[in-house]
């Protein structure tokens, strides 16, 4: 009997544990706000300084949209001028990205995250080092940052190899749904988002 009450206890101090941790929906919520945030700011930032950002990190896409640009021109669609203007935008917005990277990697928050009052913790919900929410930080906005470092470059198989990371953490993100309340990339980094 006594090694029963023991074992619950250590379930009841184990689900105590993974309460403090933040589940899908208000991560959810701060992916959001980050989205709006991104849209806002890039759109001013694509605004201001969207064409030079186009000639440096994506020029290459631009040059292999204008081959397909044929296929349109009987139609009167402006096919190129929606194009460089999608490109413009994601530029802005890439900027952004980059920018709540930078922010998570430092201080373990971006701004939807500071917003909501959750965080990047370790496992056991006490502060994280700088090494892990760096790596949190990597793993989680990877893709963009290798879309902007193969147009940067030139090789384009740089931001194919990004498109593919993407998807992968896109799909870890469902895994907030567990138990555990973890994203593929805190399982990796060994974080956890938690109430500030």
């Amino acid at each position: 009997m006594n090694e029963q009450s023991d074992e619950g206890l250590a379930h009841e101090n184990k689900m105590g544990m993974y309460d403090e941790r933040v589940g899908f929906g208000r991560r959810f919520g701060a992916y959001m706000l980050d989205v709006l945030v991104m849209i806002v700011l890039g759109y001013i930032i694509s605004s201001v300084i969207g064409e030079q950002l186009v000639e440096l990190f994506f020029s290459d896409q631009l040059a292999e949209a204008e081959v397909s640009r044929a296929v349109f021109e009987g139609m009167g669609f402006d096919y190129m001028g929606v194009i460089t203007k999608m490109t413009i935008i994601t530029a802005g917005t890439s900027i952004v990205a980059v920018l709540l990277f930078l922010m998570e990697g430092l201080k373990g928050q971006s701004f939807g995250k500071m917003m909501l009052k959750i965080e990047n913790t370790n496992i056991d919900g006490s502060e994280a080092d700088a090494k892990k929410l760096w790596i949190r930080s990597l793993l989680k906005y990877g893709s963009t940052i290798l879309s902007l470092l193969g147009g940067l470059i030139g090789l384009s198989f740089i931001g194919t190899i990004g498109s593919f990371w993407w998807w992968v953490i896109f799909i870890g993100f469902f895994f907030a749904f567990a138990e555990k309340k973890q994203t593929i990339h805190d399982m990796i980094a060994r974080t956890v988002v938690s109430w500030k």
